[in-house]
């Protein structure tokens, strides 16, 4: 009879993978997935919901927006493992907790990130040029601007408008005002100022060793 703690043990290895492949599902962060809902605003206000080929490519170019922005959060976790380990939530996280090997989450960016630009550019060149802005700015994001007071906010609110400029290249647009940009945009600088103002007051008098402000 195999002893079932054995590292050999086929099933103890399975289970291990289900737990990796589950810390990594949770550090590409699904639930916030829903912001490229936004790609869905074009499809919307053209009226071309119920067009098969506009809704099949809206939904083509949702789908390598939420790879591309899990590579892009598996990124950010990788640069600031420490940091989060020292804050109150965030450490909580899979890297940080040491519940995810960094190699592996490594991996997952790349190819998460570089499947997504590929098929992009083979769905319409236009939506890979702006996935690969999308990736650009969140490098620069992530590794320089983070810390940028209101910078950092500007930058998460333009990745809004993006995503709005990433479902219109993917349909023959006839009917949708570009001032849908600047609503987008507006809207979403409201959304991450909210976002900011709830973390200053979770960490409180320990703001400043986390963020610029």
């Amino acid at each position: 009879m195999s002893n079932p703690l054995n590292p050999r043990n086929p099933r103890l290895k399975e289970i291990e993978e289900t737990f990796v492949l589950i810390a990594l599902l949770k550090s590409m962060r699904p639930r916030q997935w829903a912001k490229n809902g936004f790609v869905f605003v074009a499809l919307f206000f053209d009226g071309k919901l119920l067009d098969p080929v506009s809704l099949a490519r809206t939904v083509g170019a949702f789908v390598l927006l939420c790879a591309m922005s899990g590579a892009v959060y598996l990124m950010n976790d990788l640069s600031d493992i420490e940091g989060d380990r020292q804050h109150p939530t965030k450490r909580n996280r899979p890297l940080a907790a040491g519940k995810l090997n960094p190699k592996i989450a490594a991996i997952a960016a790349i190819l998460f990130g570089g499947g997504s630009l590929i098929a992009g550019f083979f769905l319409s060149p236009e939506l890979g040029g702006i996935l690969l802005l999308y990736l650009i700015i969140q490098i620069a994001y992530t590794y320089w601007l983070k810390n940028v007071a209101l910078f950092d906010v500007l930058i998460v609110a333009f990745g809004f408008v993006l995503r709005i400029a990433a479902g219109v290249v993917v349909i023959d647009v006839q009917r949708f005002s570009p001032w849908l940009y600047l609503f987008g945009g507006f809207l979403a600088l409201f959304m991450v100022l909210g976002k900011r103002r709830h973390e200053l007051v979770l960490l409180g008098d320990d703001a400043g060793k986390h963020r610029k402000i």
